[in-house]
Order: structure tokens, then sequence, then C-alpha cells
């Protein structure tokens, strides 16, 4: 797959087939992340890759912020489930976190980099067949979260990138660039 048909092709996935994706494709997967811009090579990334066991003790720390977030809400159980189950279905999951720079703007350029490095490695797991889903919430959040992921102080977790072998890919379209471009010359 070459790269433009990567970016075009790649989307969100929702729905995984129970098929454990190895170590050595995740790893190959976390090893382009880190080739994006980054302002003075700061590098303020890392990754914490959840399978196994983890990823049940993960899943129903989802569950719980969800839950905390819903309180009093009729359907809150049942979006807490769901929540938890989301997890449960994905091969693994890989916790984005960003080391916090105590400089406002090199934070938001730091920002911008721990995001770029997370598409990076999910535009190299769709060209390994891993499709990917990018999960935020009340999770990234959770003191509880915070806690079991071990953060520091000057750390939080930017996203918590669901993946597997997709079971389906969902199509998707873009409204044609030119309606949201202007050229001024």
């Amino acid at each position: 797959m070459d790269l433009k048909d990567a970016l075009k092709t790649r989307r969100s996935v929702r729905r995984f087939r129970q098929e454990p994706v190895p170590d050595a494709v995740i790893e190959e997967m976390l090893a382009y992340a880190p080739w994006v811009p980054n302002h003075h090579v700061s590098e303020p990334w890392r990754f914490v890759v959840v399978t196994g066991p983890s990823l049940q003790e993960l899943a129903e720390i989802r569950k719980s912020a969800v839950l905390e977030k819903r309180a009093g809400e009729p359907n809150a159980d049942a979006r807490a489930e769901k929540a938890r189950d989301e997890f449960l279905e994905s091969a693994a999951v890989i916790v984005v976190i960003q080391r916090l720079d105590p400089n406002p703007v090199r934070r938001e350029e730091d920002y911008a980099a721990v995001t770029m490095a997370a598409y990076n490695l999910m535009l190299v797991g769709w060209e390994l067949g891993v499709g990917s889903f990018w999960n935020t919430g009340p999770l990234v959040a959770s003191t509880e979260a915070r806690t079991w992921l071990g953060l520091l102080e000057d750390e939080k977790a930017v996203a918590f990138l669901r993946i597997g072998y997709p079971e389906m890919i969902p199509v998707q379209r873009r409204s044609p660039i030119e309606e949201r471009t202007v050229w001024r010359r």
C-alpha cells in the first residue's frame, strides 16, 4: 500500500475480529511513531501497550469512568458496559501519553507532535492490516486511570487507541478540499 492509498483508505474501525495482533506487529507500528515533526526533538511521548489480563483491568476502569460521567442518566449502565466491552473486543489498547512542558506554547507544540506520532502508528498499522479507533472521553481525565498507568505529574493520557484486525471497514467520505481551502495570492 502506498502512502496516498493509506491516507485515503484508513478508517476508524470499531469492530475487530477475535484474533490477537502479534507483539512484533505492534512493535513495528510503534517504531514509526517518532518520525514526526517535533520542535527541538523533545520527543514528548511515550506509549503503554495494554493486552491480556491488563486489558480487562483497563476496561473495568473505563467502565467506572463512564459510569461516573453519566451518573444519573437513565442509560448510564448500558453505556458503561458498552464502553468496557469495546476495549475487551480489541486485541490491544495503546495508550498515548504526553509529557507536559511547563511552557504553554511548547506544550501545544508537543501535543501536535504526540497526536502525529499516534497517527503514524495508526497508518503503519493500517498498512499491516491492523485497524484502530481513537478513544478519549472520560478515561483521559480519570484519576483511577492515571494511577493505574503510573502517570507522572507532568504527563497526561492523550488517547487510548483500540487496535485489532478489522471485522468490518466503514465507508467514509470527505467533502472536496476545494470547499475548505482559500488561496491568498
